[in-house]
């Protein structure tokens, strides 16, 4: 939860810095969604970052949304880039962005669902 509150801090600091007015952050976090809104109780490490988000959310009038994993692709592959190379990345054009990353960004504009499929082991016996 530590990582996903940095990440949300990080997300609505720029949207500020950008000077972006009623913006819609996406989290695959239901959890940190719900401690954001004041309707789950915030653990006490995390009170300090939640609050700090709460206050830039307000002051930009942005909105939370939560967002399946499958849903969240995009935002991962870009994530895990920035974890393996260990430095800030900026992308100003498609062809600039990883080839992963293109990938599920076509997909998404093309509104074709990413679906996660269980399978369970059945025991015969």
């Amino acid at each position: 939860m530590e990582t996903k509150s940095l990440a949300l801090l990080e997300a609505v600091h720029y949207c500020q810095e950008e000077d972006l007015k009623e913006a819609i952050i996406e989290t695959d976090s239901l959890c940190l969604k719900k401690m954001v809104e004041r309707e789950w109780r915030v653990s006490w490490d995390l009170v300090e970052r939640i609050e700090e988000i709460r206050k830039v959310i307000q002051s930009i009038n942005a909105s939370i949304t939560h967002t399946f994993r499958e849903g969240n692709f995009m935002a991962d592959s870009l994530v895990n880039e920035v974890v393996e190379s260990q430095e800030t990345k900026y992308y100003q054009f498609f062809q600039e962005l990883p080839s992963i990353t293109r990938k599920y960004l076509n997909i998404d504009k093309a509104h074709i669902p990413n679906i996660r499929v269980k399978t369970r082991k059945i025991n015969i016996q």
